[in-house]
């Protein structure tokens, strides 16, 4: 390879570093959006990332340069899925979420996973091969501060184009304008150029006809209904006279713009399912979306409405476009927020509270399993709600919940939170296939007399309820799911056959496993530290954001700390981080639930983040004495990629035993550091 000036390379460090991160970002969100099934797999995405990257640092030496060849892959794969939109429904009675049952191409999950997991690794691992080089061509830390603040910077610039809801091709645009001043000036090079402007070029088109908009969590478009069938709308709307709108998140009909008059009876239920019509003075609506439950509420003459949705655009597109205009009353308050928070942060009683349809299609963060609305439907969250019921509340949930068993786990939960009968109105008309129900709990449920409407709950529940540490509402018991086992058995064999291969000879030695371990040890601590952050303040995008963005801080204090003073004792380090480990799993999280949000964050921050600062004055102590700067650093990102997967135990385990096999993987860390030095 045709060797660069130093001050050359650290812009192209800085820049590629930039590039990786934001990339990555870009991938997870793109193809989630319309891959629907990645929208539940958004880790498995990220795994791919990180074995492509750990692989092409790895390459550094490899006399032929990827990048080269990254323009014509980035050209098929992309316009490819576009195209050809692939989908999957796996079948399982055990595991409930959304698909998209109307794409003409139907794959098993363990298919469609691991081919896109291959083709994310290609993509990175021609990427990165540069990063390795480049890495080589500094002292070890200053590499790694380099390449940590591009990956910050990646991160910010991800964040303010998800702020201002950007269209994806900008993403495109910015990824390709920043690969085409990293590629070698060479043969290859106009070719190149034209293919990324030709990316940049399909994916602008594809915005524009289909209309997208882009929330900081979905695909957004929105058909409406005239005379002559529904129609593709596009923004700003003119006609703002029709009566019915549909809104699609990622490919999927989401929800209605409608009339009260042209709307399901099932919204009119909290009011008319009791002998006497009810009329409230002040409720809650959780997931309130474009305003459907809202305008209800308002018909019913309800003197008070808070609103809380979690997505900006769509409560946006709510208050402009929705015919009853909901948002404009006086009488709402709208509330862009996770509901949880907003419990979590409100000292007001309600008359009713009702989960109006609140369920996602995506993750709350790619490194977990938790939904947008996980931390919505546990135990805990049921007993804020309770808490916030006058003492003759009534709290509603209506939804498609797609499985008796899951309306049975909802109901026996809110059983044992209410202490009171639970009823439920079900719907088993073969004109209701998604199994919708509208289920009531808290004092006022007792005053429901029709018991052709409601049905008392049964008695007998064999199913575990959804908690805090276990969030997983529509999985049924403890377990991994055999379609999960079979995708990771999979992605893992085909990484150690990838790894074999491509890695050069004696480059998988003992001098990079203290670096692997400390990988996969800190996947799981990020995982827990982010899961934990999203349950104290909101499962948003911009706390995710945030919290990924300290992180780095956070390593980039070990990173300057370990290159200003030499630690010659750095089993230190690591009896302090074994100390904070099991100060992570001892302390309960509910102890810092206190109600100075700016209190809150700086005890929970120092808590939290304990672990992994030590961590990461280990990784920096040794990175910094290390020879071979790539082969640490690939080491480490395949470590991070089995703690990725690793994570996956949360779903039989619950997330409090995380911080133990973080605790496992850095014993086995010491133990080969130990071994590197003698």
């Amino acid at each position: 390879m045709r060797r660069i000036s130093i001050t050359n390379s650290a812009a192209r460090l800085f820049l590629l570093s930039f590039l990786v991160l934001f990339f990555e970002l870009v991938c997870i969100r793109w193809l989630s959006s319309y891959v629907l099934y990645l929208g539940y797999f958004t880790n498995f995405v990220l795994l791919g990332c990180l074995l492509g990257i750990g692989a092409g640092v790895l390459l550094a030496n490899y006399q032929v340069r990827l990048i080269n060849y990254l323009p014509v892959l980035l050209f098929s794969f992309f316009p490819l899925i576009l195209f050809i939109q692939p989908q999957v429904t796996p079948s399982s009675q055990n595991f409930i979420y959304f698909t998209n049952n109307l794409a003409w191409l139907q794959l098993p999950a363990y298919i469609l996973l691991p081919l896109v997991f291959i083709s994310i690794t290609g993509i990175f691992t021609m990427l990165s091969q540069e990063l390795g080089f480049l890495l080589n061509e500094f002292a070890p830390l200053r590499a790694y501060n380099i390449n940590i603040l591009g990956s910050l910077a990646g991160i910010l610039c991800f964040m303010v184009l998800g702020y201002f809801s950007l269209p994806s091709w900008t993403w495109f645009f910015i990824s390709v304008t920043i690969l085409v001043i990293l590629l070698p000036r060479d043969r290859f090079f106009k070719r190149n150029v034209l293919l990324q402007i030709g990316l940049v070029i399909v994916i602008a088109s594809s915005d524009y006809a289909f209309a997208n908009l882009w929330s900081p969590y979905y695909r957004v478009n929105m058909l409406e209904l005239s005379n002559e069938g529904y129609q593709r709308v596009r923004y700003p709307i003119v006609n703002k006279e029709i009566e019915k709108r549909v809104l699609f998140a990622n490919g999927v009909a989401h929800q209605e713009f409608a009339l009260v008059s042209k709307n399901l009876p099932f919204y009119n239920l909290p009011y008319d399912a009791f002998a006497e019509h009810q009329q409230y003075e002040k409720i809650l609506i959780v997931g309130a979306g474009g305003g459907n439950d809202v305008s209800f509420a308002l018909k019913n003459q309800v003197e008070q409405v808070d609103a809380v949705e979690i997505d900006p655009l769509i409560a946006k597109l709510g208050g402009t476009y929705h015919p009853e205009n909901p948002y404009r009353d006086p009488r709402v308050t709208l509330y862009v927020d996770d509901a949880r928070s907003f419990l979590e942060k409100s000292d007001t009683y309600y008359d009713l509270i009702i989960y109006a349809l609140p369920d996602s299609l995506i993750l709350a963060a790619n490194t977990s399993n938790i939904r947008l609305e996980s931390y919505l439907f546990t135990l805990e969250a049921f007993q804020s709600v309770k808490e916030h019921l006058k003492p003759d509340g009534l709290f509603v949930l209506y939804n498609y919940y797609r499985s008796e068993w899951l309306i049975n786990k909802i109901t026996h939960m809110l059983d044992e939170v209410f202490g009171s009968p639970v009823y439920y109105y079900f719907d088993n008309s073969p004109n209701n296939p998604g199994v919708f129900a509208t289920i009531f709990a808290g004092p006022k449920a007792r005053e429901l007399v029709d018991s052709s409407l409601a049905i008392q709950l049964a008695s007998r529940n064999d199913l575990v309820p959804a908690t805090d540490n276990w969030p997983f509402l529509y999985l049924r018991e403890p377990s991994l799911p055999v379609y999960y086992s079979i995708s990771l058995l999979i992605i893992l064999a085909v990484s150690a056959i990838y790894i074999l291969l491509v890695s050069p000879k004696k480059a998988i030695n003992k001098l990079g496993m203290p670096f692997f371990f400390m990988g996969a040890a800190f996947t799981l601590l990020e995982t827990k530290s982010i899961v934990n952050f999203l349950l104290l303040f909101g499962a948003t995008w911009v706390v995710n954001a945030l919290v990924f963005f300290a992180i780095l801080l956070v390593v980039l204090i070990a990173n300057a700390l370990a290159a200003r003073y030499r630690f010659s004792k750095i089993w230190v380090f690591y009896v302090l981080l074994f100390l904070a480990l099991i100060l992570n799993f001892v302390v309960p999280l509910k102890t810092f639930l206190v109600d100075n949000l700016i209190a809150r964050y700086v005890l929970v921050t120092m808590f939290l983040f304990s672990p992994i600062f030590f961590a990461n004055l280990v990784y920096s102590t040794t990175f910094r004495d290390t020879q071979q700067a790539n082969i640490a650093f690939g080491a480490n990102l395949l470590g991070t990629m089995v703690g990725g997967a690793t994570e996956y135990l949360s779903l039989s385990f619950g997330y409090s035993l995380l911080v133990v096999f973080a605790g496992i993987f850095y014993i086995f860390a010491f133990y080969f550091f130990r071994r590197m030095q003698r």
